[in-house]
This record gives C-alpha cells, sequence and structure tokens, in this order.
C-alpha cells in the first residue's frame, strides 16, 4: 500500500518538479545570453530537447526495473 501511495506521489510531483527546473534553467540562460557568457552549443534548443530525452528515458527504465517483476529484477515487484 504505501508502495503504491510513494509512487503515485512521485507521478503527480515529478512534472511540477521537472517545471521548477526548467523555469529555473530558462532564467540562468536569459542572464548568460545578456551577459555574453552562453555558449554556443547550449543557445540551440535541439540540445536541451536531446539532454530531457535521454533523461526522461534513464528515469523510465529506472521505474520499470524496480516495479515489474519479471523474475529476475524489480526491488518494490510483489
Amino acid at each position: 500500500m504505501i508502495r503504491i501511495a510513494l509512487l503515485v506521489i512521485i507521478l503527480v510531483l515529478a512534472p511540477a518538479g521537472a517545471f521548477f527546473l526548467w523555469a529555473w534553467a530558462v532564467k540562468i540562460k536569459q542572464e548568460r545570453k545578456l551577459a555574453g557568457t552562453l555558449p554556443a552549443w547550449q543557445d540551440m534548443p535541439i540540445t536541451w530537447l536531446a539532454i530531457a530525452g535521454l533523461a526522461c528515458t534513464i528515469a523510465g527504465f529506472f521505474v520499470l526495473f524496480f516495479t515489474q517483476n519479471q523474475g529476475y529484477g524489480g526491488l518494490f515487484a510483489p
């Protein structure tokens, strides 16, 4: 029961946390752009899209590994 509650809480709070991290990163990027210290690779939106996609993929694999019972893994699996 606690496992399910924690999983639901994490899945509900994850988008809010991601938004606040994104907003914080945008603020830092704007400050660096105004100061002229922003590297060229950070000015491209595709770089951040690739980083976010990789992070979401890794997070998805961790969630699947720890919640699914495949006979060899699943730390929280019944």
